[in-house]
């Protein structure tokens, strides 16, 4: 039962905090030349010089210093090129493919590769596509196609390397595939743009970089990885375009980012991992009109700075790991924000298992929160047996200890322990259906006195099932630290355990129906017409259950809040049927 309530590890042998692993490759350092001395006006106005420009403008690399093609190395200054035309370089930066089939190809500097028709690259040891730093030239691979062009490159080491910077453009089809390490690897910043499709397959990452990941793009982009991660970077992922962008992982985690993930502008996202979380960012995940589907073990998504979900279209699934534990919406330094007609789907199948959990214990930072508005969420957690789990054990009203058939299981849980701002589960005008074998919701403080409360706020909405179902208190002193909270329940009475028939094990909550008018009869309608300009029936809201909350439950004739609600249902609807609109890149 402890996953649910303790700080998660993910740098022990479950999964949590993730631990950077030392990057195998170092970067090359530039290779600075010396000024040769003239006179001393000249050196010193030559020094002055280039300090003002240092400080106006950024390096920037202007050339590749060489190129390999194949075998055969080729300086800069002179063009060069094959008989039949399959490539040639400027003697600068430009290198150009036209049917190219053949050995790898390397540069010191910027290279700007050009690809048409049907191009294949095939390396043996060596890295298939790679620009490193020169002497004087920082390293920079650019990489753009024709539409209906290919460019593939297969490889034992990194198929597309760069020590630098690398942007994919244009229309093409890059496909990248390492049979040892990665499929496309960037020691610097990596751009996927335009309207192209990008295929990486790695034994290692499928695709990574050192600096950010940028992919805009309208096509499509899969990155698939057999030992580690299949999108992995080490600062933030942004994902726009409208486009396709489907990751996973046979043993790592399918996307890994050290800082923010934002999915946004009609882009679709799937991810999926065998063994370990689908998608993790160590900074915040933010989706918005976007669609997200992930699939994990463990953890659907772990985001360690809060997950924000603004008219996203979201399923997440996360399997039982290896003690049982499973969490399909989890962020543990910040709050959860489902808003603007977003649909959620979230279940949790394991021996301890959340839908949406948030948790807090640290006094500096915000969290431990859960806010819903104007959208449509369903979130599951089922118990499924782990043979190496701990046994459960719980007590009931009478403060017996007794084993139970099921762990802790509970489709919405807040948690905060004391010096930090107490657990909120907030529902405004939205629909929210919750089962857990344990409790459905739950939010919980703890703290030394046992003034702190967790507490659940429903407005706009009423709690439609259980019968009779309202916010109950939930209180208890464990090992010398109170919790105090709220769950929905039955009854009147303050309870001590959620493994009581009055914790609701499953719950609806919805806003309050809005009532149609009756439709006048045809002979009706030719005998009593409308008078022009007459305004329409008002709705009248249906009554609702009164249920006891710690916010304010919906006035039952609140019919500008129905009206949001009943076009926030027709919205998700449609969401969830594909036709969200995505912009696509003309």
């Amino acid at each position: 039962m402890a996953a649910l309530f303790t700080t998660p590890k993910r740098n022990d042998t479950t999964a949590g905090t993730h631990v950077a692993e030392p990057d195998v490759r170092r970067r090359i350092g530039l290779a600075h030349g010396s000024w040769r001395r003239v006179t001393r006006r000249i050196v010193v106005g030559a020094v002055c010089a280039l300090t003002v420009s240092s400080l106006l403008m950024p390096s920037v690399s202007l050339a590749a210093e060489w190129v390999k093609v194949g075998e055969t190395k080729y300086n800069a200054g002179t063009a060069a090129g094959d008989e039949t035309g399959t490539w040639s370089w400027d003697g600068a930066d430009d290198l150009k493919l036209n049917n190219y089939n053949g050995g790898e190809i390397q540069a010191a500097g910027k290279l700007n590769v050009n690809y048409s028709g049907n191009n294949i690259v095939t390396a043996d040891w060596i890295e298939g596509i790679k620009a490193s730093h020169g002497k004087n030239e920082n390293a920079e691979l650019n990489i753009q196609g024709d539409a209906g062009s290919t460019l593939s490159v297969t490889s034992t080491e990194d198929a597309i390397l760069s020590t630098g910077n690398i942007n994919i453009d244009g229309a093409g089809s890059v496909n990248a595939t390492s049979a040892g390490f990665d499929a496309i690897d960037a020691e610097g910043d990596l751009a996927i743009k335009g309207s192209g499709n990008v295929n990486a397959t790695g034994v290692s990452d499928g695709i990574r970089a050192n600096g950010n990941i940028t992919i805009d793009d309208s096509g499509a982009v899969t990155a698939r990885a057999t030992k580690d991660k299949g999108i992995g970077t080490d600062k933030n992922l942004t994902i726009k375009g409208g486009g396709t962008v489907e990751a996973s992982s046979a043993d790592g985690e399918a996307i890994w980012s050290g800082g923010n993930i934002n999915i946004s502008d009609g882009s679709q996202v799937k991810a999926s991992s065998e063994k370990d979380a689908a998608v993790e960012a160590k900074g915040s995940l933010a989706a918005t009109n976007a669609s997200l589907n992930v699939n994990g073990v463990e953890y659907g998504v772990y985001a360690h700075k809060g997950i924000t979900l603004d008219h996203a279209n979201v399923t997440v699934r996360a399997g039982k790991g290896r003690y049982g534990d499973a969490i399909a919406l989890f962020t543990y330094q910040d709050d959860i924000v489902v808003k603007n007609g977003s649909t959620v789907d979230a279940s949790a199948e394991g021996e301890v298992s959340a839908a949406f959990s948030t948790r807090n214990d640290r006094p500096n930072e915000k969290g431990g929160h859960i806010y819903i508005s104007d959208s449509v969420v369903k979130a599951i957690a089922r118990y499924v047996e782990n043979g190496d789990g701990p046994i459960p054990y719980s007590e009931n009203q009478d403060g017996e200890t007794r084993r139970e058939p099921q762990g802790e299981n509970i489709g919405i849980i807040a948690q905060t322990s004391e010096g930090v701002t107490p657990a909120v589960i907030s529902i405004t005008r939205s629909k929210v259906t919750a089962e857990g074998y344990t409790a459905a919701i739950f939010a919980r403080a703890m703290s030394a006195d046992g003034k702190t409360i967790g507490t659940i706020k429903i407005e706009n909405a009423a709690i439609q099932t259980p019968e009779g179902g309202k916010v109950i208190d939930y209180h208890k002193l464990r090992d010398g630290i109170y919790e105090a909270g709220q769950a929905i329940g039955t009854g009147d009475a303050t309870v001590d355990s959620l493994y009581i028939k009055a914790v609701a094990k499953s719950t609806t909550i919805a806003p309050p129906e809005v009532a149609k008018p009756e439709d006048p009869k045809p002979d009706e309608t030719k005998q009593n017409p409308k008078p022009e300009g007459s305004k329409p029936t008002k709705a009248v809201a249906a009554s609702t259950t009164k249920a006891k909350t710690t916010g304010v439950l919906a006035a039952t004739g609140d019919t500008s809040g129905a009206a949001i609600v009943a076009t926030v249902l027709a919205g998700t609807a449609a969401i969830a049927a594909g036709t969200m609109a995505s912009r696509k890149r003309s």
